[in-house]
């Protein structure tokens, strides 16, 4: 996303993970903040250093059942 764009102001950034939501119908089925909100994060390893890598931390699919509707795409 970013490779093509520097800037100063962004540091480095670099896309990690990409979740993909595909719906039956093509106009969706679940309102767009629904499948944010089911994306969560956790920090690994000791709480009382500081993060200082991606590895720091795990991405998570919030444990909610996906209900017939909804489809994840794995990318």
């Amino acid at each position: 996303m970013f490779e093509h764009d520097r800037s100063a102001a962004r540091g480095l950034m670099c896309t990690r993970a990409l979740i993909a939501f595909e719906h039956k119908d093509a106009l969706g089925n679940k309102p767009a903040h629904e499948l944010f909100g089911r994306v969560t994060w956790r920090r690994t390893g000791d709480p009382n250093k500081p993060a200082r890598d991606f590895s720091d931390y795990e991405i998570l699919l919030d444990g909610k059942p996906v209900d017939s509707a909804l489809v994840i795409v794995p990318v």
